[in-house]
C-alpha cells in the first residue's frame, strides 16, 4: 500500500477525529477562543499554530511509547493507555480541574504568571495545552480511514509509524490552522459578547460528563472500593481548585499566594499518590467473558446472545460451519458504545442473526488482553471498533465498516 495513500487516510482520520464525542469538547472551546480574539489576526494564527504544536508533539510522545514497548514485546494498539487504570486516574483529575477552570472557581493564568509574563493577553500556553488534551480526549475514539492508517503504520519502520502520526495530529488540528489562518471564515463565526461567558461555564459540563464516564469505565476495570477511592480524590480535586481560586488571585500579596498554592498541593498530591498506590496494589484483571455457555443466537429476551472471544472457540465453530460474527470492543471505545446503540441492539439486527443462525462472539479489550491484541493483529489492526463476520461453511471472513448502521450491518450478513 503507497505510503502517500495512507498518509492521507491518516489526514482525512485526524480531521473526522474532531467530530467524535471524545474531541467535540475540546473543538468547541477553540472555536469559542476564535470568536474571542475576532479581528486579531496575528494573534489568532499564534493560537492556530500553539494548538497545532500541542496536538503534534502529543502525538509524537503517543507513537514513540507506543513504538518503544511494541519493541520491547508488549503488544499494544491505538488507546492502549486506557486500559491503565492509573492513567484513567490522572485524566479524571485533569478533566476535572479543566471544568472548575470553566465553571470560574479559579483562574489558570494565576498558576502560570511567570509562563505567561508578556503574553498575559495572548495566553499561547492555554492552547498549547489544549493542543496536549485534545490528544488525551482523542484516544479513545477510531473514526472512518483512521482503522487502516495505524494499522500499517505499527507493521513498518519507526520513521512510517511518526509520520503517520504527523498526518493524524495534522489532521486534527487543520479545523483550528485553517479558521485562524484564513481570515475571511472569521466572518461565519458569531460575534463577542456576553453570551461567551455563559458558554464558556457551560462547556464545563461536557468535561465533567467526560469524567463520570471515565470514571464509570475506571470502576469497570478495578471495583466498587476503588471507585470510591477516585471519587474522594475528585473532591480534593475540587477543593484545591476553590483553596486556588480564593486565594492564588494576584490582587493577594506573594506570601498568601504562595501559601495557597503549598496547601493545595500538600491536600492534592499526598490523595493522587495514595489512589495510585491503591491501583497500583489491584490482582491483574481477567478478561470479562459475556457469556460462555452454548445455545442459539438469541437470548429469552430477544436480544444477541454473547458469547466470550477466545481463538479455540472461533477455530471449533470455523471448523464446525457456523456463521460467525466477531464484536472487537472496549468499555473506554465511545464508537463501540455508538454502534452497539445504533445497530447491535437493535431488533433487527437481533432477527438477522437469528435468521442466519449467526454465533455472536464478544472480544472485549478493556483490559489489558494478549489474545485479542494477537487477534486484532491478524486482521490488519491495532485499533477498535472492529467487527468481523465468517458467514457459515467455512467461507473467508469479511470486516464490517467501523460506524455501523442497521442497515449496513443487515446488508453486510
Amino acid at each position: 500500500m503507497h505510503l502517500a495513500y495512507i498518509l492521507f487516510l491518516a489526514f482525512l482520520g485526524g480531521i473526522v477525529l474532531n467530530l467524535m464525542p471524545c474531541v467535540l469538547p475540546v473543538l468547541s472551546l477553540k472555536i469559542f477562543d476564535f470568536v474571542q480574539r475576532a479581528g486579531k489576526r496575528s494573534r489568532v494564527m499564534a493560537h492556530g499554530l500553539c494548538f497545532a504544536a500541542g496536538t503534534i508533539l502529543s502525538f509524537w510522545v503517543l507513537a514513540g511509547l507506543l513504538i518503544a514497548l511494541r519493541q520491547g514485546g508488549r503488544g499494544l494498539g491505538w488507546g492502549f493507555q486506557l486500559q491503565s487504570p492509573s492513567f484513567l486516574v490522572i485524566l479524571c483529575a485533569l478533566f476535572t480541574f479543566f471544568a472548575l477552570h470553566l465553571f470560574g472557581v479559579f483562574e489558570m493564568g494565576y498558576l502560570f504568571t511567570r509562563i505567561k509574563r508578556g503574553h498575559e493577553k495572548d495566553g499561547l500556553p492555554g492552547s498549547f495545552l489544549a493542543g496536549v488534551t485534545a490528544t488525551l480526549v482523542a484516544t479513545p475514539c477510531t473514526g472512518p480511514f483512521m482503522g487502516t492508517a495505524m494499522a500499517y503504520a505499527f507493521t513498518q519502520s519507526a520513521w512510517v509509524s511518526f509520520l503517520v502520526f504527523t498526518a493524524l495530529a495534522l489532521g486534527v488540528a487543520f479545523p483550528y490552522l485553517l479558521l485562524s489562518s484564513v481570515p475571511g471564515l472569521a466572518r461565519f463565526l458569531p460575534k463577542p459578547g456576553a453570551w461567551m461567558e455563559h458558554l464558556k461555564q457551560f462547556m464545563g459540563f461536557p468535561l465533567l460528563a467526560t469524567v463520570i464516564w471515565l470514571a464509570w469505565v475506571f470502576g469497570r476495570q478495578t471495583s466498587i472500593d476503588s471507585m470510591g477511592m477516585l471519587l474522594a480524590l475528585l473532591l480534593v480535586a475540587g477543593l484545591s481548585a476553590w483553596i486556588l481560586g480564593k486565594w492564588m488571585h494576584l490582587r493577594h500579596p506573594g506570601h498568601i499566594r504562595l501559601t495557597a498554592a503549598l496547601v493545595a498541593l500538600v491536600i492534592f498530591m499526598p490523595t493522587l499518590a495514595w489512589v495510585l498506590a491503591g491501583v497500583r496494589n489491584l490482582p491483574p484483571m481477567m478478561p470479562r467473558a459475556a457469556s460462555a455457555e452454548p445455545g442459539g443466537s438469541l437470548k429469552a429476551d430477544g436480544s444477541i446472545d454473547w458469547r466470550s472471544y477466545t481463538p479455540e472457540n472461533l477455530a471449533a465453530l470455523r471448523a464446525a460451519g457456523k456463521a460467525v460474527f466477531i464484536d472487537f470492543t472496549a468499555d473506554w471505545c465511545l464508537t463501540c458504545k455508538v454502534n452497539e446503540k445504533a445497530a447491535l441492539n437493535r431488533p433487527e439486527v437481533a432477527k438477522a442473526f437469528a435468521e442466519r443462525n449467526i454465533v455472536a462472539l464478544k472480544a472485549d479489550w478493556t483490559n489489558t488482553d494478549e489474545a485479542v491484541t494477537k487477534a486484532l493483529e491478524g486482521y490488519g489492526r491495532n485499533s477498535i471498533p472492529l467487527y468481523v463476520y465468517y458467514p457459515a461453511g467455512g467461507g473467508d471472513y469479511k470486516l464490517l465498516p467501523q460506524v455501523l448502521t442497521v442497515k449496513n450491518v443487515v446488508g453486510s450478513l
